[in-house]
């Protein structure tokens, strides 16, 4: 009975809020982010999170966090970094956080986390940094590749997916990485690809508006020769063209500073050079785009 009354709990909300979005073209709050700390046992080219030196979040702020998300109509969550598997206070840990979450009502719960502390929180889905293989991973992430692959072979019972993103160093790795994938047979739900997003400002990671176009139509020819690609069509043709709103009211995230609609960066040039591919496919299943309503069900 109580897996009915969920079930009815859940077709509801979502008959709901697939009319105001869908059909009304709402931007009604959904995806509700935490980065409970800034901290990373990583040191990753391009990323200056650790540098801050900021508190972690403790377990009061969390368990506020999440109700107020909740009361506010937010009902799938995730939880980011720094590295969320470090984070620690009164005894509880990300995989406490994840339990609560569930038990207040939120209906999917995602983690992202570089896969080098092992997969224990029971998420609904485990997203795995993976920029490429061992020497184009090594380049981004340093020299951890066949840890992270240890890591998500022995993710016995754990639904798990890669996110990859692509950079002026990475890109060279994407076709071998999604080979090696197929033909080891990865035990994931598939790769999702982003881009380097310019968070402090243009870098060296950062690829031009036609370098970008010339990468996606790889991935598109990819998807085409059916690899495993998260990524819709609709979605991967908006990152080209730069033809998506952003921010998004459809998404927030908080840390111990603060909340912040879409991501924790704010500026021009962060939103104008956004590879954040899981945005494109929410404007994307909003315009009704084929692609990204059918994909969105593998990773939802």
């Amino acid at each position: 009975m109580a897996g009915a009354a969920d079930f009815v709990r859940r077709l509801g909300f979502y008959a709901s809020y697939a009319w105001s979005f869908l059909v009304l073209q709402q931007q009604r709050p959904l995806i509700y982010g935490i980065a409970p700390t800034d901290r990373c046992n990583l040191r990753c080219r391009g990323c200056e999170l650790p540098a801050r030196d900021r508190p972690d979040m403790t377990w009061p702020q969390m368990v506020s966090l999440m109700k107020s998300a909740y009361r506010r109509g937010f009902r799938d969550l995730y939880f980011t970094g720094g590295e969320p598997m470090l984070w620690q206070d009164a005894g509880r840990t990300i995989s406490d956080a994840v339990t609560t979450a569930r038990d207040l009502g939120f209906f999917h719960i995602h983690v992202y986390t570089n896969g080098t502390m092992g997969l224990d929180p029971p998420a609904d889905l485990t997203w795995v940094s993976m920029d490429g293989l061992r020497d184009t991973f090594a380049a981004r992430r340093g020299d951890h590749f066949e840890t992270v692959e240890t890591t998500i072979r022995s993710a016995r019972g754990r639904r798990v997916a890669v996110i990859y993103v692509i950079d002026r160093f990475t890109a060279v790795g994407v076709e071998p990485f999604l080979r090696w994938m197929v033909e080891t047979r990865l035990p994931v739900t598939g790769v999702m690809f982003y881009f380097h997003t310019p968070y402090y400002g243009v870098d060296e990671l950062h690829l031009t508006r036609e370098e970008r176009r010339t990468e996606i139509g790889r991935l598109l020819r990819y998807i085409s020769h059916g690899f495993p690609i998260l990524n819709s069509r609709a979605g991967l043709r908006a990152l080209a063209s730069g033809d998506w709103p952003r921010p998004t009211a459809v998404s927030s995230i908080a840390d111990v500073d603060g909340e912040y609609v879409c991501c924790r960066a704010a500026g021009e040039e962060t939103c104008r050079e956004c590879g954040y591919a899981a945005c494109t496919e929410i404007v994307e299943a909003q315009r009704l785009r084929p692609s990204a309503l059918l994909g969105m069900r593998r990773y939802w």
